[in-house]
């Protein structure tokens, strides 16, 4: 058999195979049952009392972290160090880093002592002041918008934190 006919087959069947392996990715890349669900979001915040407008001298430190996944937030805030229990515990904004706003979303604080984590999760729904969860998640990721922990000795706020997306 001439060497030239051989090779063209040999070309051919290399060609085929390809396109069969091409097709193949393809028709699994493209499988409806593979849909791509976000990841996610997360925002957290260190909170101290340097952070409170205006600043406070205080020994309490914290952190908190805020999950968004479909239109449900999940928080989790720990702290220590506080003058006394927390009598209240927000994320307050519109605010940029030194400006005081209202609370927009309100955590539970029942039996917080001066040390602990408060873990819970709530919607833009439950959140009157919230209008959407995208009008949160803005604030949030812009940075307009802060983790406030209360006490008794210092009713205002003792510890604060803004809050800011994580890549």
């Amino acid at each position: 058999m001439d060497s030239s006919v051989t090779s063209s087959r040999a070309l051919f069947a290399s060609a085929g195979l390809l396109a069969a392996i091409v097709f193949s990715a393809t028709a699994v890349a493209c499988d409806d049952d593979d849909i791509v669900t976000p990841l996610p979001s997360t925002f957290i915040a260190a909170l101290n009392g340097a952070s409170e407008v205006p600043p406070k001298a205080v020994l309490g430190t914290g952190n908190a972290s805020i999950v968004k996944n479909g239109a449900t937030y999940t928080y989790t805030v720990t702290y220590t160090g506080m003058t006394g229990a927390l009598t209240a515990a927000h994320i307050h904004g519109p605010a940029a880093v030194g400006v005081n706003a209202s609370p927009i979303v309100t955590f539970n604080t029942t039996g917080a002592a001066a040390t602990g984590t408060l873990t819970g999760t709530f919607t833009a729904t439950d959140n009157p002041a919230v209008i959407s969860t995208d009008s949160l998640d803005k604030l949030m990721t812009s940075g307009n918008a802060y983790v406030n922990l209360h006490t008794a000795a210092n009713i205002p706020g003792e510890i604060r934190g803004q809050l800011s997306r994580q890549p």
